[in-house]
């Protein structure tokens, strides 16, 4: 009689909540699931919207995608921006966060501060860099002129041939606007994972005479190594599908040097309609993405391993 009872129990349970995971279910199908099948089977046809006929074409879009050169550079500067980003914001933020760890007067407002980059939308800072790299109205060039640096303006968003760390002057601007936009991200993540440093282990490093490096090389990177690891690989994932500052800041020129495949899907769907074409490169986005989400989900598995 009770087991009765206790298996009726176990089903309510169970039934309540299924009803309550039903709706999440539905969003997710309805806004995740559809669109990414559909997309990828827009891939296989020759989709456009100002044509009613559709034509399946296998993997032609795919082909017609490697076999433009000028393609192969927009996926060297997707890899190029996501990599270089993602580390020099990683190191940024980390080398922020060990500014930030030691309690202070002001250190609660400076952890706000430092995340303003982070909440402010990217339409909006966009803009504002595009003020500050302006040639005629910048901030930049004001001061440059006025010190005598430079005898002209300098089109910090337009001039291929000015070069800046061994970068042109559009990719410079551009990579410092998404590692200034990115790195509060990592920083907070960082500062998260210092803080539960034991100060004892601090104490006992000074006592068996351990510089500030020792202490980093010995006690910080080994307790952070796994936090980095995992902050990198979503990061990776996010600067691969990173839109909105190279597109409002250069559209992807000038020459192709800033343009991404985020920017090739969008033209292709939305400007000259080729929806074929532009789910083929989505398609391509989402498998190199699915790769490095793979080795995050392998990490996050064993820093909990680790844990338990």
């Amino acid at each position: 009689m009770n087991t009765k009872i206790k298996s009726k129990g176990i089903d309510k349970e169970y039934l309540f909540s299924l009803i309550l995971i039903i709706p999440a279910v539905l969003i997710i199908l309805l806004l995740v699931i559809y669109p990414l099948f559909s997309g990828i089977k827009f891939s296989f046809y020759k989709h456009n919207l100002m044509s009613s006929s559709r034509p399946f074409i296998g993997f032609g879009n795919y082909a017609k995608i490697f076999s433009d050169p000028v393609n192969y550079q927009i996926m060297w500067n997707t890899v190029f921006y996501a990599f270089t980003a993602n580390l020099v914001s990683s190191l940024v933020g980390l080398g922020v966060a060990l500014l930030l760890n030691k309690s202070g007067r002001f250190t609660g407002v400076l952890r706000g501060l430092g995340y303003l980059p982070w909440i402010t939308p990217g339409v909006v800072f966009a803009f504002v860099w595009n003020w500050i790299f302006s040639k005629n109205f910048g901030p930049i060039n004001a001061v440059l002129l006025n010190w005598g640096w430079i005898d002209s303006p300098l089109s910090l968003l337009g001039d291929v041939d000015l070069k800046i760390l061994g970068l042109s002057a559009p990719v410079f601007s551009v990579l410092l606007v998404r590692v200034w936009a990115s790195f509060p991200f990592k920083m907070v993540m960082f500062l998260a994972a210092l803080q539960n440093i034991p100060n004892e282990h601090y104490e006992a490093a000074r006592i068996d005479g351990a510089n500030y490096w020792q202490q980093f090389r010995h006690i910080v990177v080994p307790a952070i190594m796994s936090v980095f690891l995992i902050v990198f690989s979503i990061s990776m994932i996010w600067n691969l599908s990173h839109f909105e500052v190279n597109y409002l800041m250069t559209n992807g020129g000038p020459k192709n040097l800033t343009n991404v495949m985020t920017i090739f899907i969008y033209n292709k769907a939305f400007v000259h309609y080729n929806i074929g074409e532009a789910s083929a490169a989505s398609v391509l986005v989402f498998i190199v993405a699915g790769l490095i989400g793979a080795v995050y989900m392998f990490l996050a598995k064993r820093e909990s391993d680790y844990a338990d």
